[in-house]
């Protein structure tokens, strides 16, 4: 098959851009910058495609954000994930029911801390496919891991759909997907 029939029957899904904070940056998972900082071998973080973290250290936002596309088993949809997960107490994102949160408190070796995850359906692919991000929190006191979640999750809820070349989707690219919850 040439190369222009294939990319004409390859669906091309959106991307789901974020706001960045001055001097943040968008580095490729392949980029020795991140890649030998990254986990090897986590399930959850193999797909890792994009890391999204301050250029240098000045930045009052240090926690990176990771993101990862995923895809519903033997081609079916993300729902069977989404029921595990509001099962374990995942909820909407700041009242957007597309954007399920799911906040979890894991252990890595010594360090101990909270993830928080974000999962949105790529519009258009029937639920079947979809964008996850990551964020890894210290294990602090509520009163201060709440303000940091609260900050993190506008960031992610602030994002926008794009087309390949840079468009944004003013409208939604096909009908709405249905909410998770």
């Amino acid at each position: 098959m040439s190369d222009s029939l294939r990319q004409l029957l390859t669906p091309v899904d959106p991307s789901y851009e974020l706001p960045l904070h001055d001097g943040w940056e968008r580095i490729p998972a392949t980029d020795p910058r991140v890649a030998d900082r990254l986990p090897q071998g986590a399930d959850a973080l193999s797909s890792i495609e994009v890391v999204m973290m301050p250029a240098g250290g000045e930045s009052p936002l240090a926690l990176p954000i990771l993101e990862r596309r995923v895809r519903g088993e033997n081609f079916g949809t993300l729902d069977a994930l989404v029921e595990e997960r509001l099962a374990d107490g995942a909820g909407s994102t700041l009242g957007d029911p597309a954007i399920l949160r799911h906040r979890a408190r894991e252990t890595a070796g010594d360090v101990d801390g909270y993830v928080v995850r974000y999962l949105l359906a790529t519009p258009g692919s029937g639920r079947r496919r979809g964008v996850e991000f990551l964020v890894a929190f210290p294990a602090l006191p509520d009163e201060k891991l709440q303000p940091l979640e609260t900050l993190y999750d506008g960031i992610i809820a602030s994002g926008s759909w794009r087309m390949p070349g840079g468009q944004v989707t003013a409208v939604p690219v096909s009908p709405p997907e249905p909410c998770w919850c």
